[in-house]
């Protein structure tokens, strides 16, 4: 909840811009400026960087004997910021299958929510950078600190420090009011050639409200900026002013154990922006050839792991924990399962799916699960909302033609069947909407209002439709 709120005020104040939002308030009293934050370059291009407090502060990685930085710090006001954001989903779904395979379903769902925030007046704090700069001069990191060792050993990291941070002054409040309301009857059976089977019974109704408000204590960090660092290799370091210049370690010898080249760091951010320089056609059909090993998994397989999934969408950290663990088999390090045991229903979450990729799996198989995950990781809560309730295999085949369709000519016609229902064509137009694509019907032809698809959020949702399309695919 907290998140969300962090979330939207940035989308607010400054969308697409310098600002990190504070996920976890646990974090905050971590970010007076000059602190240090571990910023994770991920592995596909199009993930958003992940930013990882530390504790730790410029002065705390200073030779030992090295005169402490005193810095500048200049306070004023921010703004003040109240906000109310709402989301409605409603749906009915009825399926029936003949005798043989035999499975009839029934499902109407509503939900609906709104999360206020009233952050009341905010300020910034902000580092005087010419005093920086100045201090800096002739300081040496101690390269064997603990901290700087275990960077160095990872690739895709590299080291910043807070420049300026947006905090409260005083206390305040998130309220989030969900109400829920889901029936549910009949049977579904599922068959498939290697005698897979999975049943469910169950007829009922299933209500749930929740009304829960945090209040916020004065002097609470809720986003900030960084400066990252180029590190020499005798200790020096550098300020990256710019934005579009990136911190880095530099190799001291091509014979150094531990030492992380800036060029493998910048591997994902410097990868081609594909949703500027080339259509966005283009960059799922180049996606689609890596997802294509989910498509020749057997049938049972590909039910079992389209079934992981579309729960993993309603749990967010279940979901964030197997893209991590799927990144480390991609870089071939063993998943650390053992360090869900504190949430034993999101380990046994991403345990289930992970069984489907065994030791011995396909490295492109695994590749291509990463990267349906990944693409399902990116996506906004609302999005994820919208897309499981899509997880049907017409459903999901119908919605990938129309991605392709609206991706190449920005219109599609006629639509499929599947997506004209009425219960299910208004989740497509949220599940389009939480990427900022506003889908438009007339008369039987969907159009995209502006044109054609692009940019990174029609990308992501292109490939997480795409993957999921591809665990239904007949073969």
């Amino acid at each position: 909840m907290f998140a969300k709120a962090t979330t939207n005020l940035l989308c607010e104040v400054d969308p697409e811009g310098a600002l990190v939002a504070v996920h976890r308030l646990n974090d905050s009293d971590k970010l007076a400026p000059l602190a240090l934050v571990i910023k994770r370059h991920r592995f596909w291009f199009w993930q958003r960087c992940k930013y990882l407090p530390t504790g730790f502060c410029l002065n705390d990685l200073l030779e030992p004997g090295s005169t402490p930085i005193q810095p500048v710090v200049e306070e004023k006001d921010f703004l003040k910021y109240s906000g109310t954001f709402g989301e409605a989903v409603s749906g009915t779904v009825q399926a029936e299958v003949g005798s043989v395979g035999g499975a009839n379903m029934a499902l109407e769902g509503k939900r609906s929510s709104k999360l206020q925030s009233s952050f009341g007046t905010l300020r910034k704090q902000e580092l005087d950078v010419n005093a920086l700069l100045q201090d800096s001069k002739d300081k040496r990191l101690d390269l064997e600190h603990d901290l700087m060792e275990q960077v160095r050993e990872k690739r895709r990291r590299v080291i910043g420090l807070v420049r300026e941070r947006v905090f409260t002054t005083q206390e305040c409040s998130v309220c989030e009011e969900v109400d829920d309301m889901t029936t549910c009857s009949g049977l579904i059976g599922l068959f498939t050639p290697t005698r897979i089977k999975v049943s469910v019974k169950h007829s009922g109704n299933l209500e749930s409200d929740s009304n829960v408000s945090l209040t916020i204590p004065a002097n609470t960090t809720l986003a900030y900026s960084l400066i990252e660092l180029e590190i020499k290799a005798k200790g020096r370091y550098e300020l990256c002013l710019l934005q579009d210049l990136e911190g880095g370690f530099e190799s001291d010898s091509v014979d150094t154990v531990h030492t992380v080249h800036k060029r493998d760091l910048l591997t994902v951010s410097s990868a081609p922006n594909h949703t500027h320089t080339s259509s966005l056609l283009t960059a799922l059909e180049q996606e689609s050839r890596q997802l294509s090993p989910l498509a020749g998994e057997p049938a049972g397989t590909r039910t079992l792991l389209l079934q992981g999934l579309s729960e993993l969408m309603r749990d967010r950290a279940a979901l964030d924990n197997l893209e991590q663990a799927l990144e480390k088999r991609c870089d071939e390090v063993t998943p650390d399962l053992p360090s869900l045991e504190k949430a034993p229903s999101t380990q046994a979450q991403v345990t289930s799916v992970l069984r489907l990729l065994p030791p011995d799996a396909p490295r492109p198989l695994v590749s291509a699960t990463h990267l349906l995950v990944s693409a399902l990781d990116e996506m906004s809560d609302e999005g994820l909302t919208a897309l499981s309730s899509c997880c049907t295999p017409p459903v999901l085949q119908a919605l990938q033609q129309l991605v392709l369709s609206l991706a190449s000519e920005g219109a599609c016609s006629p639509v499929g069947p599947a997506l004209a229902e009425e219960a299910v064509f208004p989740q497509v137009q949220l599940l389009f909407a939480a990427s900022g694509v506003t889908l438009h019907r007339e008369a039987g032809t969907v159009k995209v209002e502006g044109g054609a698809l692009t940019g990174r959020l029609p990308l992501v949702m292109g490939i997480a439709v795409t993957g999921l399309a591809a665990l239904v695919e007949n073969k």
